[in-house]
């Protein structure tokens, strides 16, 4: 496992870049998520439509399905990647994995939404939200969701993991101990290519 830190936004959105650029190879299939931790990256992204990125297809994650926030990823895309909106596969119709995977790490452990608790083994498919997750969205029991899982994503070649804030520290440094191993986040820190982008310090 790779970890990189940056000491600042454009610093953290800089590394980011640069793993795109070296990594990836054109026209390859990438699950990217939704949501605030990604945001920086993503404004420079749209200031800078390089021709590797025009080139990549993008696997979106997640989707919620419920509630007041029932297509709200796809409008996040819509409205912050819109100088590539014609390289999304929607999670709706994508069914195929991809050759790389960018994740962030949700405030329980979970990756898109695969919530603690599902198999290891889980793919896809739709889930009930978490009451972490819940809380942390500010959203009502039930709520449903679809979404790729670990079994999805442990097939990318290459693997990126985003975390930014003390909140997503704790639970990185949770899923790196012993008590933690249960968790999604954890699983796919034992993929055999994977980069953590931080802008904080994990104690490994």
């Amino acid at each position: 496992m790779t970890i990189l830190v940056g000491k600042d936004e454009n610093e953290w959105s800089d590394l980011v870049w640069t793993w795109f650029h070296t990594e990836l190879q054109q026209s390859q299939r990438v699950f990217i998520p939704s949501g605030a931790t990604a945001l920086p990256f993503y404004r420079k992204m749209e200031e800078n439509p390089s021709t590797l990125l025009k080139s990549l297809s993008f696997v979106q994650l997640d989707e919620i399905l419920t509630g007041p926030l029932r297509g709200s990823f796809k409008n996040f895309f819509q409205q912050n990647l819109g100088a590539y909106k014609d390289q999304f596969e929607w999670v709706s119709s994508a069914d195929q994995p991809a050759e790389a995977c960018v994740l962030g790490v949700g405030i329980n452990g979970h990756v898109a939404f695969h919530e603690p608790g599902l198999p290891q083994d889980f793919t896809g498919g739709c889930v009930r939200l978490s009451s972490e997750t819940l809380q942390y969205l500010k959203l009502n029991e039930p709520t449903w969701a679809v979404t790729y899982g670990v079994g999805s994503f442990v097939k990318a070649k290459k693997v990126l993991i985003l975390a930014r804030g003390e909140k997503k520290k704790q639970v990185l440094q949770a899923a790196l101990s012993s008590s933690g191993g249960n968790l999604p986040v954890s699983w796919m820190l034992k993929h055999p290519n994977i980069t953590l982008i931080t802008d904080f310090v994990l104690q490994v």
